[in-house]
């Protein structure tokens, strides 16, 4: 028991119990949009693959601390009922100051978690300008279903609602405290570490199912892979603007067969652009090319602008 204790596996049933309280499981009759640029969708189609990204690599850095900051709000607020000399309390206060993160320390660099990102939200402007970037991008719908089944994913609906977010906060601090305290019962050595090792492994699971209300009008839905440590020959690294990411391809069993690997694409929108005709024509020639029936792809009604 005590070495159980010892590991994330141990805190998974505690962290199923705050997952079962979110609203976080989507309709899997719904289509999603993973919006991309041209060479993004190019790449998806002719490898069958669908990049997921490390989740300190996402475009927006400070989404994923966002669930570190809650925790670390109620740890905070619960040290004044503590006594000064509980060794549980000192625990606290040091976990509390490694909960701060900033991008010269990052504390989710090594997490083994890695999201592929979608919308419900079909031929929507903002989605455009922010993903696909700009003119020639392209939204790939695929059934909520159909992505569910791959090894050691997870496909959530993201809950924007802050009330929600502070209550599994609180739920998450009182765990911290209790488990915490059973390990120094249990008498096992190097406790701190250990725990902080395996009860962070387990509670940053969390993590990409919550976001900031100011994101709410994503309305996203995100396929989260654990990466396993036969898969790291798989991982993709790329250079992008602003930084080196990590990116591992998601594939699809059941719509992916070895000898032409594909993804259960159900529409592609050809987004806003000068030369929509054209790019629908091309980019059912691509599908074509690559297995996949023709007559999958529309042109957005939205009308181009020039960014």
């Amino acid at each position: 028991m005590a070495t159980e204790m010892g590991t994330p596996q141990h805190y998974f049933p505690f962290i199923q119990t705050l997952l079962d309280q979110l609203d976080w499981q989507p309709d899997p009759e719904k289509i999603v949009w993973h919006y991309t640029s041209g060479p993004g969708l190019i790449s998806i189609i002719e490898t069958g693959t669908l990049y997921s990204t490390q989740v300190s690599c996402l475009n927006d850095a400070t989404e994923i601390r966002y669930a570190a900051s809650k925790l670390r709000e109620a740890l905070s607020s619960m040290l004044p009922d503590m006594k000064a000399e509980d060794y549980t309390a000192k625990f606290l206060e040091r976990y509390i100051e490694l909960l701060h993160d900033d991008d010269a320390a990052p504390n989710n660099v090594g997490l083994p978690y890695f999201v592929s990102c979608f919308s419900t939200l079909e031929d929507d402007l903002s989605q455009w300008r922010s993903y696909s970037g700009g003119e020639n991008g392209y939204a790939i719908g695929i059934k909520t279903k159909d992505l569910f089944g791959t090894a050691n994913s997870l496909v959530v609906r993201v809950v924007y609602d802050k009330d929600k977010h502070v209550d599994l906060a609180r739920q998450a601090a009182e765990a911290t405290v209790r488990f915490h305290r059973e390990g120094i019962e249990a008498g096992i050595e190097n406790w701190d570490a250990v725990f902080i090792d395996a009860w962070d492994n387990a509670l940053t699971q969390l993590a990409p199912v919550i976001k900031d209300p100011g994101f709410e009008l994503e309305r996203e839905v995100r396929l989260i892979h654990q990466l396993q440590m036969v898969e790291m020959s798989d991982l993709r690294v790329l250079q992008r603007k602003t930084m080196m990411s990590r990116h591992f391809p998601i594939r699809f069993p059941l719509a992916a067969p070895i000898y032409r690997p594909r993804l259960p694409i159900h529409r592609i929108i050809v987004g806003p652009s000068r030369h929509k005709a054209i790019s629908r024509i091309s980019v059912d020639t691509l599908l074509r090319t690559h297995g996949y029936q023709t007559g999958l792809v529309t042109t957005s009604l939205r009308p181009y602008q020039e960014m």
